[in-house]
């Protein structure tokens, strides 16, 4: 503008008002003119320092005093009104109506905000959200951080130029292709409509044009075509979409900015009259769009964008003048409505001249992943960097939609934390890294690591928005050297986009970390771990200040030349070739100092379509690309095309920076065999420098386009030019990749990949899942085998193909030798149809084709050394077990590539030839852009290099926890026992598996049953769940038969059952179990077989009825207390505690000695009553409803087993409950299944638990009901709801469990923990899960609290039925021989009395109820001539404490066997039901420590539940006399003395311990700590100096009563055990030398492949091979030779003087210059003709000419013009 930028008169004016309960205004608008003073004024500012604050009111002062024409606001210029509100606190008056005051005046506002702002206020104050914004804090460096954001769109609004707000020029581009359709565009055009009908139009104010597109632009009308609203709207009804299937976005924003923004299309920009553009797109743009969305932003346009359906949004906010300037629309019906919200940018923004586009995303967004090493690396010192990682996510700006984090850590495979899509918010992010646990794990494999992070982490299933152009981060923690190969995995992330930065630490190796960084400064090396957290500051900088990623890998220079085959085979494809080439030149960074791009055309000659000088930007080159015409010709000499770039275009004349060391890349694309030879010129051109690619389509040979390219692995071969698609970002990452320093690490393969005898020569072998759930997208993998198939070169001599289907097993579709040409071979594969079958057992058909398929016999030619490949195409993880099944196949030298769908990635990694290979999809649909992935491993790798790989290949043993076991089940089903004993033989299986820890790297199982035969039911790697092995044993049917061969049972079982193939992990140590049960006696030899079990080192366990032979399972077992008899089998369960004990640490650990393993109050049978509450109001629909039915049967099922007594009711309710059944109206499992499958649900709109609870204790929990709960028969009520209570149930279900029922419940969706918890009896009887699918997932963990309750062992509630707990407690001592007792030990009678009086307090017990227990005390000790009582059971009373002091007259007092015995004897006269216990005081040992031992044993078989001792002053060896003591729980570690302040205390605890687990069953208790009992206060000194005839007034008195003791918490919810330990190193068992025999056993399977292997010696045989020996006829050329020599006549040899290139000395003669000349050296370099006229050319001006000549020749012209910019070059 010319007139001044500041006041009156200029673009900006400010004014500044303070306000707090008032307003107090600094300036006007008008008040200061220029900005010098402006800001003179401000920095004068003094707070107002007002005490509360009023935004309300205050925005209204501004509206009404501030924008007004006397305080200087421009109304009649029509000048935008902009309000920054600026505030520190939340308002104390209503926003709500000054706000939208605001925005009816056309006041935009912005609003800044501290912490103590409310966020939700400000957004409803701004404009827009957008322009709301919160710094940190109110300090200089936050504040300046907004800065830049408040700022741009402060002056794209004020604008720079002169502002006419009823002036605008606004083109609709309308996108009128099928993505809207005819159907959606009557919706397109009433929002336009309406929008017009909004706007002031007419000549002089807004003028309006439209364009539709699709794949071309067409105009409807421009700005200059109608003078008045009515024509304009009449044409806008009459409009129809323009249709068109493409949509070339960028072509249509060029078209509106070439023909409509000027003023021949009747703009009015030369006036400045705003500019604006709204497109409207359904769908992405085909063709580039960004240069095209510059340019408009450049010339000032402004560009608003509305989406629909498939518009993509980042694509939408990069064309946009400013991201806020997108509106998405979910479906084109509520397009009609949005015109309420365009109005006001339409008429009020303007565009501020712009220098580019807005970031194509906002600053803040980012996604980062950290990685950390979680092995064994970081033991010890996880905390500081967990604590790391904590501070540095604290500083990020942490939401959906600003930086999104996940967490990993690695070792030897990955464990994710959290992924982007899961913690989006800081709190919940930090919490779960505070509670992060390290991982472990030996290994670093760094490579694997990476490659799962692109596949599995940066993708946008994981939340990433990789694909909208967000910002990948990732912070790699290192702290040690890989144990993979991490190159590949490395390149790849880099090629993806993901900016890697390092925290280096320990070990790591820098070379190493290089390879995945752009530059060093993205690596940052810690001192030690502990200090990581200096590199704090410097990672956050790095993660907030890095906008683009890393430098671009580019590195800047490099010359590109396309090299493209112009031949007539091309024509068709020719504009898909253009647009290949094109895509990839706009993926690059062109420009004279970064990429330059040149073209080539060929068939039989070449020509240069333009040089690598000639176009300077991407702009230019993209338009000489589209522009491209065919050359045509015969046939394509890809060698002499080859030849001609390096001589004319790799040269510095012609643009290219060879000689600088700038990389040249050559891409070749052809679609034909060469009709010259390629492998000479390739050599030439690769030794020169450059750096060929090859890309082959339809007919090109893939060997040649190995031999052409740098290293073969650069080559790519397509079937059609469709796919070149496909495989344009493959090649556009490969050059941007290709800079010098990644050129430094290749060697350029010189030679030709391999003869093509061998080279075309491959056995594929394609192992499909067929199962049922594969069957519904069969056909897209019987679709990827052809294609894969037409592209390689069947045959019999050159690529072989077979096709194996499985399921649960192998099917051979057709073998490597069946077909011996590719119509054959795809006439078989359309022929395949999926074989059915439920399971995926992948293991097994490895096996099979390992030991089968890849065989000499069925056509593998594996000895002749031609490569093998295995395809496996999975429909999900395998349900058996594959490492040993793979780690074979890969032995024998097969390399598998894995394609899996829903893939468990480490199996697929363990099958695979290496982790590249292994490919994921979320459904087969996605096959086909596997297609060249698949192909090129299988078109390059030889034999050599499958073997370098497998060689490398570590076959890591499994990970064997601590607690791992093969257990084979061997179960008699001959006659000899009857039909429903196997019955009772599975039920007791399926309890001990139940009680196992099943999984592929804990406990297997396997299972035989055997009479005469033996019949194998599953192997020990058949199950790897603790479901599956439970659901195979619930189908065992008896099988019958005799006789009974035991023996020939044994041999196979250790024949077949306890081998490596079959899932026995013998070899690598685990136990191996043998459980017999036998139900009569073998008519066969036992003892051989037998012998050999043992020997093996598997424990053989023998469980027989009474019929069996006992020494014949004695012999079997070598072990009588392994043999377990029950009179009938139905009694099993009677002795399932001892079999599991027998299996020791592996099942169970057992129980240490001396300690009783089963409580003895658990009965074998179960007896509860159960009464299920459901909840069948509108919370459940009706088919969720029977999800709860399902649940509850299932429940009853698995808890109901043979022989239990459990009663079963059922009520349902709503707002009221409805009785289904009760407790007493079934007597069997069957019934009651059957009447919880006939419920109907009920519905209704509220659910009263409160009112259910209460029906339940007064209806069922009755005995008129059949509750047995005066029998005390457990009694539990089961809840199950849906939601909140419309009352309160918390109290009715405290009631119920006060009355002794067990109340669980179960929460589902609408209803929170702590409401479950407060139905619930206690917490370990409260569930939650989030919808009821999820209720079949917790039926395990309530099952077993179930199980719990039944036994009583469940923290009982509140209160119980209460128990009656009497004690009796002796009090014995003994004391030195030479001294009175009473005497030497000081403290003895005040410690003695406090102890009494204490322990006779005793508080009450959990099941006690109201009742305290009752203790009475007898003192008692024993002399050498007998004992002496002080007094006998009482109850405590203070006057009994004299008669203890009166025993000071004996003396001494012993502690010897028969002090133990007098003990014994006298609870012998006591009650018999009450809870023995004795605390003797000693002072040492009297009598035989062994004879005491024997009568400490005695008196705790008797029933006495402990032995307490406390050693007196100066007692010796205490620590050893501990071991006489009993029933002290887990206090055993801690000898009492009498000296302890606190040893009445001390005692009282003991007392309560036992009497808990004696009486209650709560098998330990945890008190509080005490506090530390308060110094003595100094009154006791002062009473005895006053008085001192009176000693014993200063001693303290008796303690205070103890505050009652809480009731016991109950235990948190019991579920999951603990994590085990991490288990030590196993290694050292290894030497234990029993494991040698197991030798043999594995022997017998190896010999099998291994002499196969032998047969290579036959190779010998086929030694002359044909092939060999035609290229011996070659030799023969050299005859005529011979004879040439013989005769005279050298007539023949003048033809070969043709290669008269070399007689291009010719050109002495100067004369290369005239015109005609030039042209015969384009077309045939000089032939030797042309030398000869070259006399007369010498004068050299003449050259000009020549110049002129070319023109007339090709259509090049282009080409031409550049000839002599060239030759000045």
């Amino acid at each position: 503008s010319s007139r001044p930028p500041w006041g009156r008169g200029g673009l900006c004016v400010v004014a500044v008002a303070q306000y707090a309960d008032t307003v107090r205004p600094e300036f006007y608008f008008n008040s200061y003119p220029n900005k010098r003073e402006v800001i003179t004024a401000v920095r004068r500012m003094k707070p107002m320092e007002g005490s509360v604050l009023y935004t309300g009111s205050a925005l209204d002062f501004v509206r009404n005093n501030l924008f007004t024409s006397s305080a200087g606001h421009r109304a009649a210029e029509g000048v935008p009104k902009l309000l920054v509100l600026i505030t520190g606190g939340k308002s104390l008056d209503e926003i709500s109506q000054p706000a939208q005051e605001l925005k009816r005046s056309s006041i935009m506002s912005f609003a800044v905000g501290s912490k103590a702002a409310d966020q939700a206020e400000l957004e409803e104050i701004a404009f827009d959200s957008s322009l709301v914004f919160l710094p940190a804090e109110f300090r200089a460096a936050p504040l300046q951080g907004v800065l830049p954001g408040l700022l741009a769109p402060l002056r794209t609004l004020s604008g720079t130029s002169e502002v006419h707000v009823n002036k605008r020029d606004i083109i609709f581009l309308l996108d009128g292709s099928s993505n809207v359709g005819k159907t959606n565009f009557p919706y397109v055009r009433d929002f336009v409509t309406n929008v017009v009908n909004s706007l002031d139009v007419g000549s002089d104010n807004i003028r309006v044009g439209l364009v539709q597109f699709s794949d071309t632009p067409v105009t409807e009308f421009s700005l200059d075509t109608y003078q008045t609203k009515a024509e304009l709207l009449a044409h806008l009804r009459r409009l129809q979409p323009q249709g068109g299937s493409g949509l070339n976005t960028g072509s249509a924003l060029s078209y509106v900015h070439a023909n409509h923004f000027t003023e021949a299309g009747g703009s009015r920009s030369r006036e400045h009259v705003p500019q604006l553009l709204l497109l409207l797109t359904a769908g992405p743009a085909e063709d580039a769009y960004l240069p095209a969305a510059n340019a408009l932003a450049r010339a000032g346009v402004l560009t608003l964008c509305v989406g629909a359906s498939r518009a993509n949004k980042a694509e939408l906010e990069q064309i946009a003048f400013n991201p806020s300037l997108v509106y998405l629309m979910d479906d084109f019906s509520s397009l009609p409505a949005l015109p309420q919200q365009l109005i006001q940018p339409l008429t009020t923004y303007v565009s501020g001249g712009v220098e580019e586009v807005p970031l194509a995303q906002p600053e803040s967004k980012r996604d980062i992943l950290f990685l950390f090493d979680g092995s064994a690396n970081l033991v010890g010192q996880f905390p500081a960097v967990r604590d790391f990682l904590y501070k540095v996510i604290d500083e990020l700006d942490v939401k959906p939609d600003g930086t999104r984090i996940a967490v990993a850590q690695y070792s030897d495979d990955v464990r994710v934390e959290s992924r982007f899509d899961e913690h989006q918010n800081k709190p919940e992010i930090l919490s779960l890294v505070k509670r992060m646990k390290i991982k472990t794990g030996k290994a670093l494999n760094l490579g694997y690591a990476l490659d799962y992070a692109q596949r599995y982490i940066f993708v946008k299933s994981a939340g990433s928005r990789i694909e909208d152009g967000v910002l990948q981060f990732l912070v790699l923690l290192v702290a040690g050297r890989s144990s993979d190969r991490l190159d590949t995995p490395a390149l790849n992330l880099k090629q993806s986009g993901v900016v890697t930065f390092i925290l280096q630490a320990k070990n790591a190796d820098p070379a190493e970390l290089g390879l995945m960084v752009p530059s060093p400064v993205f690596i940052l090396a810690a001192e030690s771990l502990p200090k990581i957290g200096d590199l704090q500051p410097q990672i956050v900088n790095l993660l907030k200040s890095v906008h683009n990623g890393a430098p671009t890998p580019v590195s800047g220079e490099k010359d590109v030349v396309f090299l493209i085959d112009g031949s007539e085979g091309v024509r068709s494809g020719f504009p898909l070739l253009k647009e290949f080439v094109q895509r990839v030149v706009e993926s690059l960074d062109v420009g004279p100092d970064r990429v330059r791009v040149a073209v080539v055309q060929y068939s039989d000659r070449t020509r240069p379509e333009f040089y690598l000088n000639s176009y300077m930007d991407q702009q230019s080159v993209v338009s000489a690309v589209r522009r491209l015409t065919l050359l045509g010709g015969p046939t394509p000499n890809t060698g002499a095309a080859l030849d001609f770039v390096l001589r004319n275009i790799l040269i510095s004349s012609a643009g290219s920076r060879i000689a600088e060391g700038v990389p040249q890349l050559l891409i070749v694309l052809t679609a034909d065999r060469s009709g010259d030879d390629v492998r000479g010129p390739s050599v030439v051109v690769k030794r020169g420098g450059a750096v060929p690619i090859g890309i082959g389509i339809g007919n090109a040979d893939i060997t040649e386009m190995q031999t052409i390219s740098f290293i073969p692995d650069f080559a790519v071969a397509i079937p059609t030019f469709r796919q070149l698609g496909t495989v344009q970002q493959v090649i556009s990452d490969r050059v941007i990749q290709l800079n010098r320093e990644e050129l430094s690490r290749l060697q350029p393969v010189l030679l030709p990949p391999t003869s093509p005898g061998v080279g075309s020569k491959k056995d594929v072998v394609f192992l499909i899942d067929g199962s049922q759930s594969a069957g519904p997208e069969f056909q897209y993998i019987r679709t990827l085998i052809e294609r894969l198939v037409d592209y390689l070169d069947v045959g019999f001599d050159t690529t072989r193909v077979a096709v194996i289907q499985f399921s649960e097993d192998p099917r051979v579709e057709f073998l490597l030798n069946a077909h011996s040409s590719k119509d054959e071979v795809q006439n078989a594969v359309r022929r395949l149809r999926p074989k059915g079958g439920r399971q995926v057992n992948i293991g097994g058909a490895l096996e099979y084709v390992s030991r089968n398929i890849f065989k000499r016999p069925l056509g593998s030619r594996i000895e002749e050394g031609v490569p093998q490949f295995l395809v496996l195409i999975s429909s999900g993880k395998s349900d058996d077990e594959v490492d040993d099944s793979a780690a074979e196949l890969k032995q024998s030298g097969v390399a598998p590539f894995t394609v899996a769908r829903n893939a468990d990635q480490e199996e697929l990694v363990k099958i695979s030839l290496s982790p590249e290979y292994v490919f994921s999809v979320s459904t087969f649909r996605e096959l086909p852009s596997l297609e060249q992935k698949l192909l090129t491993p299988i078109t390059t790798l030889t034999s050599e290099q499958i073997q370098k790989i497998l060689a490398s290949t570590r076959y890591p043993s499994p990970a064997i926890e601590s607690d791992a076991a093969d257990i084979v089940f061997l179960i008699d089903s001959s006659d000899s026992i009857k039909p429903d004993d196997v019955a009772h033989i599975r039920d007791f299986v399926i309890k001990i598996v139940r009680r196992l820890n099943i999984g592929p790297n804990k406990v297997r199982i396997g299972v035989v049953q055997f009479s005469n035969e033996v019949f194998p039911e599953f192997y020990l790697k058949t199950h790897k769940s603790q479901a599956a092995v439970l659901d195979a044993l619930r189908r065992l049917r008896f099988r019958g038969g005799s006789p009974l061969n035991t023996g020939r049972a044994l041999e196979f079982v250790a024949r077949n059952l306890f081998v490596k193939s079959a899932g026995s992990r013998i070899e690598d140590g685990v136990p191996q179990h043998l459980v017999l049960f036998l139900g009569g006696k073998s008519q066969d030899d036992i003892s051989r077989f037998s012998q050999v079990i043992s020997s093996s080192g598997i424990v053989s366990l023998g469980v027989g009825d009474r019929n069996i032979d006992r020494t014949e399972l004695q012999t079997i077992t070598n072990d009588p207390r392994l043999v377990f008899t029950v009179r009938e089998f139905r009694e099993l369960p009677s002795i399932e505690d001892r079999v599991m004990h027998a299996f020791g640490p592996s099942g169970v650990t057992p129980a240490p000695p001396g300690v009783d393993i089963p409580s003895p109050s658990r009965p074998e049978k179960k007896k509860a009553d159960v009464v299920f509450l459901l909840d069948g109001s509108i919370n459940f629909r009706r088919d969720t409803f029977q999800e709860v039915l399902r649940f509850v049967s299932e429940i009853v099922d698995t808890l109901y087993e043979g022989g239990d007594s459990i009663q079963v009711g059922l009520v349902q309710y709503n707002s009221d409950p409805t009785d289904e059944f009760f407790l007493k109206d079934f007597s069997t499992k069957q019934q009651i299944i059957d009447a919880i499958n006939k419920v109907v649900y009920k519905g209704g709109r509220h659910a009263n638990t409160k009112v259910g609870i209460e029906h339940l204790r007064q209806n069922h929990f009755v005995p008129e009901a059949g509750s047995r709960l005066d029998q005390r028969v457990p009694q539990i009520a089961f809840v199950i709801t849906g939601g909140k209570s419309v009352e309160d149930a918390q109290e009715a279900s405290l009631a119920l469990t006060q009355k002794g029922v067990k109340v669980f419940a179960v929460g589902v969706k609408n209803i929170d923990s702590e409401e479950v918890g407060k139905i619930a009896s206690n917490s370990a009887t409260a569930f939650r899960v989030g919808n009821v699918q999820e209720l079949s997932e917790l039926s395990e963990q309530v099952l077993e609290t179930l199980h719990d309750a039944m036994h009583e062992t469940l923290c009982p509630g509140v209160t119980d039925i209460s128990k009656a707990c009497n004690l009796d407690v002796i009090l014995g001592f003994d004391g030195s021989r030479d001294q009175n007792v009473f005497v030497t030990q000081k403290g003895l009678e005040s410690k003695v009395d406090a102890v009494l009086n204490r322990i006779s307090q005793m508080q009450r017990i959990s099941c006690s109820g109201g009742q305290m227990p009752t203790v009475r005390v007898s003192v008692v000790a024993n002399t050498p001539t007998g004992p002496v009582e002080a007094f006998d059971f009482a109850e405590y009373q203070p006057e009994l404490f004299e008669k203890f002091r009166n025993m000071r007259s004996q003396h001494p007092y012993v502690l010897t066997a028969d002090t133990l015995k007098v003990y014994q004897n006298k609870f012998r006269q006591s009650s018999p039901d009450s809870v023995k216990v004795v605390i003797h005081f000693t002072d040492g040992v009297d009598g035989s420590l062994a004879d005491l031992q024997k009568a400490s044993e005695a008196l705790r078989q008797e029933g006495v539940q402990a032995l307490i001792l406390v050693g007196l002053e100066r007692v010796a060896n205490l620590e050893q006399l501990m071991q006489l003591e009993f029933g002290r729980g887990f206090l055993y570690n801690r000898p009492l003395r009498l000296n302890l302040l606190d040893l009445d205390y001390e005692l009282a605890e003991q007392l309560d311990n036992i009497a808990e687990k004696a009486c209650c069953g709560v098998p330990c208790k945890c008190s509080g700590q005490r506090g530390d009992r308060g110094p003595i206060g100094s009154i006791g000194p002062k009473v005895r100096r006053l008085w001192p005839s009176l000693t014993p007034g200063g001693e303290r008195g008796p303690p205070g009563v103890n505050g009652t003791q809480g009731f016991q918490g109950c235990p948190g919810q019991r579920g999951i055990k603990g994590s085990r330990g991490f288990p030590g190193e196993k290694g050292e068992l290894g030497e234990i030398g029993l494991d040698g025999l197991d030798g043999e056993d594995g022997d017998k399977g190896l010999p099998g492949s291994s002499g196969e292997k032998g047969n290579p010696g036959r190779r010998g045989d086929k030694g002359p091979k044909g092939d060999k020996g035609e290229r011996g006829d070659i030799g023969i050329r050299g005859d005529p030779g011979d004879s040439g020599r013989d005769s005279q006549q050298r007539g023949p040899k003048g033809e070969t003087g043709d290669i008269g290139p070399m007689g291009l000395p010719g050109r002495d003669g100067v004369s290369g210059s005239p015109g005609e000349t030039g042209k015969d050296v384009s077309a045939s370099w000089g032939l030797g003709d042309s030398g000869n006229k070259g006399g007369p050319g010498q004068p050299g001006s003449v050259g000009e000419q020549g110049t002129r000549g070319a023109q007339v020749s090709t259509p090049g012209e282009a080409a031409v013009h550049l000839v002599p910019r060239v030759l000045q070059g």
